[in-house]
């Protein structure tokens, strides 16, 4: 080899070896550095909003936190999430290593949890703020909230049945739903109150408002039921209305006040109705002549 080639080696390897080796990541073999830095890197590594998007309808499996929400329950997929972080940042931790963590650690299955309710809680208010793409009951649609006798049972069945179609656990949504009942339940339930007995008429408008004690018995009557169908959820996560602790027989005195009452106003807006289109019509026919 000729001197100048040698130099010129020499040159190369100078160069190139140091930035190899800066590339090279961190191994880390203690225990307790292990555990340290795990546990450090699961405080930032749930994303601080529920929000999710329709990709994760498809479950896809690629390793990226754009598919987060639809893989939380599975730990080996959340391992190799949470070893690519680490990978990123130059430190190299056995992929078992990790998952024996992600397995074992109370640390990380309550965060996670933590985060979970942030998806129910955001998808919730997405669907109640007018949200599109999400999975309502069968033979509806989201622009059934508009017009709905049952706005509060679409929105419930529309958050459980989107959210299990991106592979959610049913107890974490059944949690989500009676913890946040107060963003969306009395709303709900006062806007099905609404279409039924306040209805807005296209020719017409909305007629006066019901009666404050009309409405009153029909909601606690509402939440009565609820609760009925939901005691299980109500009881283990949420907070029991008084109307859901009424008495079989308080319940049967609603009830029957609420049938007149419903009767009441079902003829008051027929008869409301009927005189305001009679009276548009003649307003109309006068304009013309």
């Amino acid at each position: 080899m000729g001197i100048l080639n040698f130099f010129r080696k020499r040159k190369v390897e100078e160069t190139t070896e140091p930035e190899l080796k800066k590339d090279l990541p961190q191994v880390i073999n203690d225990d307790k550095q292990i555990n340290n830095i795990l546990e450090e890197e699961i405080k930032n590594f749930f994303p601080e909003k529920g929000v999710w998007y329709s990709n994760c309808f498809e479950l896809p499996k690629d390793i990226c936190y754009e598919n987060l929400p639809c893989h939380l329950r599975d730990n080996d997929w959340m391992s190799k999430l949470l070893h690519q972080n680490l990978i990123d940042k130059n430190i190299y931790i056995p992929k078992q290593t990790i998952k024996n963590f992600v397995d074992s650690s109370v640390n990380f299955a309550n965060l996670r949890h933590e985060y979970e309710l942030r998806i129910v809680k955001w998808q919730i208010n997405y669907i109640k703020k007018g949200g599109s793409y999400w999975l309502a009951p069968k033979g509806l649609d989201e622009f059934s909230l508009m017009f709905s006798e049952d706005v509060d049972k679409i929105i419930r069945a529309g958050v459980v049945k989107t959210l299990k179609a991106i592979n959610m656990d049913i107890e974490v949504i059944e949690e989500g739903l009676e913890k946040y009942a107060e963003i969306w339940r009395p709303y709900a339930m006062s806007a099905s109150f609404c279409h039924i007995y306040e209805p807005l008429q296209l020719l017409v408008g909305t007629p006066p408002k019901a009666d404050d004690d009309h409405k009153k018995n029909w909601l606690a009557n509402r939440e009565y039921e609820y609760y009925q169908r939901h005691k299980n959820s109500v009881d283990k996560y949420g907070t029991k209305t008084p109307a859901m602790e009424m008495t079989n027989e308080e319940h049967s005195k609603i009830i029957s006040i609420l049938e007149k009452q419903n009767e009441l106003r079902s003829k008051f807006i027929e008869n409301w109705t009927t005189k305001s289109i009679h009276h548009t019509m003649k307003n109309t026919d006068e304009d013309v002549l």
